[in-house]
């Protein structure tokens, strides 16, 4: 029987446990130890360090980490978006008279409605206003307003004017006219009288009905001639005749006419109008207008011929064109 004292124990348990061979025989212990790693997984290329295998690694999971945060944000994205949707924005409607959503203006807008928005509408201009003594107590009045809108016209403005008198009392009147876009238009309203002298008058536009123009086509009334005189006979003193024609292809039923008069200063020293029944398309017709009073003799004429285009019975007859002058929406 073979017998072992304590000390050839010791040695030869530490030969059989590889952690206390690398503790005592140090790098005759690292030596086992890499003896036994190629025994269980194979040789280890000597160009690969344990480093280089850690960045490989990393260089594998970046990637990875990479999608999985953009996943994590998109999905805390549309998280998001959705509280803020269902809470904060209002969905466009079309049809309650009311600006929202992605609309434009009010029910309109390309992306929210398939529909362009209207321009705003601006109001009329008052360019100038005159009141004029004819003679004592009797009066008149020109106002000119300026369209600025392209697309919309005027088919009935309303208007208040106010006159001041001199004993303090104020007197109104009240009255309508027309405006296609982008005219610029004299307002003429004579023969006011009062009692006591006037010292102001001022016009005011109360409301505007207003009307798109799609389309329409050009009329107008060219003068071809006209002529200015002072004179002396049964109380008139100052005379304007003139000969107009009708340059469309419709016969009105009235044509207006508003004359103008200007000093060398080119201040307005007198107003008169009158209008023209049945004009008939491409004839010509002659008009005239007095003033009770001498005016100079050097005195400018603006003469300004409108009709109502927007008044269907005004239309008479046409020739070869639409029976309407203009469509609208």
């Amino acid at each position: 029987m073979r017998s072992f004292d304590s000390e050839s124990l010791r040695l030869d348990e530490q030969e059989r446990s590889p952690d206390r061979a690398i503790v005592n025989y140090g790098e005759g212990g690292l030596e086992l130890l890499t003896k036994i790693l190629v025994k269980l997984v194979g040789p280890v290329p000597p160009s690969v360090s344990w480093r280089r295998a850690s960045k490989l690694e990393m260089e594998k999971r970046v990637p990875k980490q990479l999608i999985i945060g953009l996943i994590f944000v998109l999905i805390i994205g549309g998280v998001g978006y959705g509280i803020v949707d269902y809470f904060f924005i209002v969905e466009p409607t079309c049809f309650d008279n009311i600006q929202n959503g992605q609309e434009e203006g009010v029910d309109c807008g390309s992306l929210a409605c398939g529909i362009e928005c209207e321009p705003e509408i601006m109001p009329l201009n008052i360019q100038l206003q005159e009141l004029i003594e004819v003679r004592p107590n009797d009066y008149d009045f020109v106002a000119r307003f300026n369209n600025p809108n392209s697309l919309f016209g005027a088919l009935r403005a309303r208007y208040e004017m106010e006159l001041q008198r001199q004993d303090g009392v104020s007197l109104s009147r009240t009255g309508t006219f027309y405006m296609l876009p982008g005219q610029t238009r004299y307002v003429i309203i004579s023969g006011l009288h009062s009692d006591s002298a006037l010292t102001g008058a001022f016009i005011n536009i109360i409301e505007v009905e207003w009307e798109r123009v799609q389309s329409f086509e050009e009329i107008s009334f060219p003068v071809q001639r006209e002529s200015y005189e002072v004179i002396n006979r049964n109380g008139v003193y100052s005379e304007l005749e003139a000969v107009v024609l009708n340059n469309s292809d419709f016969d009105f039923d009235r044509v207006e006419v508003g004359v103008v008069l200007f000093d060398d200063n080119n201040s307005i020293i007198a107003v008169n109008k009158t209008d023209i029944r049945t004009f008939i398309s491409r004839t010509e017709r002659s008009f005239q207008v007095s003033w009770p009073v001498k005016l100079p003799e050097t005195a400018k004429q603006d003469i300004e011929i409108l009709t109502n285009v927007f008044e269907n019975s005004n239309f008479i007859r046409n020739y070869g064109t639409q029976e309407r002058f203009q469509e609208y929406y």
